[in-house]
């Protein structure tokens, strides 16, 4: 076996979310240097920066249908075109107006890029595997603002914000290609696999239902599709913190220069970035240990939701900048342990919608990406301080931790109309095991467990 699909993930899949994150941060970093030559308001910084999301939600659960109707192949290729021809627009224009635009259609066009690449992982990694899978598509989520701010300042300071925007639309087109001469929709049809790796993920996967017509509307009345909205709403409230307002809190709130932003800004990100193969590995050592996907999701989100909103609290009454910075990557870190989890149940809950269900979770982040910087700009604006927008975004946010008591990442969701009412929480499956709570008429689990469970055991 020559692990391809980790090459996939890792060298094809991870690096166009990366350059994504490049793009998206670029504006970020950007923000203070645009809104002093451009003499824009912070109100207008602000619309400009959150319209990103207002288009990035519109276009999530569109996207999802279409990565799964035409394949992850052509839809990521042709919206990483889109989305890298809008940055090298973006410096051609000065105004609010002009700004405003660009940033709405590379909104639009990058909301395609999370449910391709989960429809990808889905279709790539085993079950047993797709914590690790996740960590390693969030690493690339992640490592985009490590580069981009530390990057974009000095690009900033010796060329002009211009050039940002020219450079990182460059290498968008440049992986777009890469994408679409080295992925393929299925494993199978990928020249460079083996018989024996195409046999392993096979077997690895769990049988779908098929994704019947009417099954989003199913869903729509499912209470716990609502609460995975929500709680992952209360989660990017602290997250948006850090992808929009962290260079501006830092500058203003703190006192730093532009360069020592740069550096300090990076922290957190690095501090995520690490996190989430951390949490990756845990989670899957957790499902194979307890064989149960509910212990391997709940207590992890649970514990990462409470920490995440205490360190942010604690850090905007902080007095040093040491402690600062240390709280600050405390929280993201504590962040990225439930993107990991998040993420994965969203394969374990959605199975054949995985695609519209990874949309639907992404409209309720993007909608928080609106939310939390507007309601952060306003508090500060009212307020004269950092430090209560922080803490109403923390309080706010905790709450994602009582919501998840709720999920159930065991049970897919269209399985509970035949299902009937949820099991209480699993209290001892037998290791290697994966108990998703549904039993079938031949005394197998409903869901594919006893395939994952051959995959376990493949692993050894």
């Amino acid at each position: 076996m020559n692990h391809l699909r980790w090459k996939i993930v890792a060298m094809l899949v991870a690096p166009l979310t990366f350059v994504m994150t490049l793009d998206r941060t670029a504006m970020a970093v950007a923000a203070p240097t645009i809104q002093n030559e451009l003499g824009l308001s912070i109100v207008e910084m602000s619309m400009i920066l959150t319209i990103y999301f207002w288009a990035y939600a519109i276009g999530q659960i569109p996207a999802g249908r279409a990565a799964e109707r035409f394949g992850s192949r052509k839809v990521l290729f042709g919206t990483s075109t889109l989305w890298s021809l809008m940055m090298l627009a973006t410096p051609l224009g000065t105004s609010f107006a002009w700004l405003f635009g660009c940033r709405l259609v590379l909104g639009g066009a990058q909301s395609a890029d999370w449910s391709s690449s989960v429809v990808a992982l889905k279709r790539w990694v085993p079950a047993s595997e797709r914590a690790k899978g996740n960590a390693l598509l969030l690493a690339g989520l992640y490592l985009g603002p490590i580069v981009s701010a530390p990057l974009t300042a000095w690009t900033i300071a010796r060329f002009g914000w211009h050039a940002v925007f020219f450079g990182f639309g460059a290498l968008g087109l440049l992986l777009g290609a890469i994408w679409w001469f080295g992925y393929r929709d299925t494993p199978a049809a990928h020249p460079l696999i083996t018989k024996a790796e195409v046999e392993y993920i096979a077997a690895g996967q769990p049988p779908e239902r098929v994704a019947a017509r009417g099954a989003l509307r199913r869903c729509l009345k499912q209470p716990r599709f609502w609460i995975f909205g929500v709680q992952y709403f209360l989660l990017v409230l602290i997250q948006s913190f850090y992808t929009t307002w962290l260079p501006t809190y830092l500058m203003r709130a703190r006192g730093l220069s532009l360069k020592a932003m740069g550096l300090y800004a990076s922290l957190p990100w690095v501090a995520v970035f690490v996190a989430v193969f951390v949490a990756g590995a845990f989670s899957d050592w957790l499902l194979r240990k307890t064989g149960s996907i509910y212990r391997a999701r709940t207590p992890v989100a649970m514990t990462g939701f409470v920490v995440s909103a205490l360190a942010l609290t604690a850090a905007s009454r902080a007095e040093s900048m040491a402690m600062v910075i240390g709280l600050l990557c405390l929280s993201f870190a504590a962040v990225g342990f439930v993107q990991v989890v998040v993420w994965s149940a969203t394969q374990d809950l959605g199975r054949a919608f995985a695609g519209v269900m990874s949309g639907w979770t992404n409209v309720w982040g993007a909608l928080s990406n609106v939310a939390g910087p507007m309601t952060l700009a306003l508090i500060v604006k009212v307020t004269h301080s950092w430090a209560s927008g922080m803490i109403v975004i923390g309080a706010a946010a905790a709450c994602g931790a009582l919501l998840w008591l709720f999920v159930h990442p065991e049970r897919p969701l269209l399985g509970d109309d035949a299902a009937g009412p949820l099991p209480p929480a699993e209290t001892g499956a037998a290791p290697e095991t994966i108990d998703t709570g549904e039993v079938s008429e031949d005394g197998g689990f409903a869901d594919g467990s006893h395939a994952v469970n051959e995959s376990l055991h493949r692993q050894r």
